[in-house]
């Protein structure tokens, strides 16, 4: 039997996502879940994932401990049976897991994974079990007679970070391994925290260095070197940013966030699985998107109000129905004409404003996620947004310096990455030279 330990923070997160998946399965397991939100019946506020997972793992009672996160959903209803079955054929097991990095020094040759993760595949999917390094922690599965022995580190990973790495190179230097194992999982992740990664990552590598000279994790590859650059260009980044950018620049979430501050009613229109609304406060929003999947993913995450599966160039609504209308990342996979009308449309709907994002000119890009209508077909310019009586300004920083998606296009990512931020305040004004851009139009 396999017992469950899952801290959570969002209740409405777990009963939408994890829950469900659950109760579907055809083998038995003991649950024990771990209130770690702000309510009275918690059982007290957690400072680090660590501490919270040990407290779970040490009431736990099964043959395998499996340390899950909220918004996991598993991807089989015999998930739980078939998993049982591959751990116990290994007889070195330390730790398993979905997902998790070889000693490479890429993702794109180590990263090993059985995981959609925020709608695509996250690594490369092997045969069987493999031996990796260190496992991601959104699924981690440890035996309990092992657990007993050696628990979470939650002196040294005392916050959110590194806690399933240092566990997987502590079992190897015991003569162990971590393996991912073929037990598929969707993340449906709403967002990823970076808070303090840096200094978990150098509190990970001063513990392991003379066993583990290099460090592969899913969040990048640890060496001396490596830290040490990395501390010095954060440095920079964080005196840059109280000299300079920070007081003066804001991300385009936030431009979002503030014009949307005085509004009580949203049309999210294309709004997708991961819409901005999440961060937010709106009283009332109807998300709109062409493809069911998307909007599930949505529902599951509770985004919105309400949910409406329809073809933008079709869909109608009463004039002056919502406060505001926000369309991001959409008018590229329509036709200039579709699009031209798509925005005159919006402009009766909204009473207040209309709000788009949209890449600067035509990028290349196919469909994913079995999703066809992620194609661009056209391209829209700073004029073209004019044009239409939008005012225009620049996010994610230098056209030049970003491919499809927004992927860096040049190496050493890190210097290139502190360079988009630093030409961030020069596109923000200066939008014809952005990759990206936010338009907005008040309504008369």
């Amino acid at each position: 039997m396999i017992s469950i330990v899952c801290v959570y923070n969002n209740e409405g997160l777990l009963k939408r996502i994890l829950l469900p998946s659950l109760k579907k399965q055809t083998a038995g397991h003991e649950l024990i879940l771990v209130n770690n939100t702000s309510t009275p019946k918690a059982h007290g506020r957690f400072i680090s994932a660590a501490s919270a997972l040990n407290h779970g793992g040490k009431q736990a009672n099964g043959k395998y401990i499996l340390f899950v996160h909220q918004d996991i959903e598993l991807g089989s209803e015999t998930w739980l049976a078939d998993t049982e079955k591959i751990l116990d054929a290994l007889p070195d097991l330390g730790i398993a897991g979905s997902v998790g990095m070889a000693l490479e020094n890429t993702w794109e040759k180590g990263g090993k994974g059985y995981i959609i993760n925020r709608g695509e595949m996250m690594g490369n999917p092997p045969c069987g079990p493999e031996a990796v390094n260190t496992l991601d922690e959104c699924v981690l599965i440890v035996p309990r007679g092992l657990f007993g022995k050696l628990q979470f580190d939650s002196r040294t990973f005392d916050g959110w970070h590194c806690y399933g790495c240092d566990y997987c190179l502590s079992a190897q230097e015991m003569g162990l391994k971590a393996y991912v194992i073929p037990a598929f999982v969707y993340h449906r992740s709403l967002s990823v925290n970076s808070k303090d990664l840096l200094k978990y990552q150098v509190r990970l590598y001063l513990k392991h260095r003379r066993h583990f000279p290099k460090i592969c994790t899913t969040t990048g590859v640890s060496t001396g070197v490596r830290l040490a650059i990395a501390i010095a260009v954060e440095a920079l980044i964080r005196v840059c940013r109280v000299l300079y950018w920070k007081r003066l620049r804001l991300t385009w979430i936030q431009i979002v966030a503030k014009e949307l501050s005085d509004c009580d009613s949203v049309l999210d229109l294309g709004c997708g699985p991961n819409s901005p609304l999440q961060f937010c406060k709106v009283p009332y929003s109807l998300g709109v998107d062409i493809f069911d999947t998307y909007l599930e993913e949505s529902w599951k995450k509770g985004l919105h109000s309400e949910y409406m599966t329809a073809d933008l160039r079709e869909v109608s609504f009463k004039p002056r129905s919502f406060d505001a209308v926000l369309c991001s990342e959409v008018l590229e996979h329509m036709t200039k004409e579709d699009g031209y009308k798509l925005l005159d449309r919006m402009d009766s709907w909204a009473r207040k404003k209309v709000i788009i994002t949209t890449p600067n000119g035509y990028i290349y890009q196919e469909g994913y996620d079995d999703n066809p209508f992620q194609s661009h077909t056209s391209g829209w310019t700073v004029s073209d947004l004019r044009h239409a009586g939008f005012k225009t300004r620049g996010m994610n920083s230098w056209k030049f310096l970003r491919g499809p998606k927004g992927v860096m296009k040049l190496r050493p990512i890190f210097f290139w990455e502190l360079i988009s931020e630093m030409t961030g305040q020069v596109t923000n004004f200066l939008p014809w030279l952005a990759f990206q851009l936010l338009a907005i139009r008040r309504v008369k």
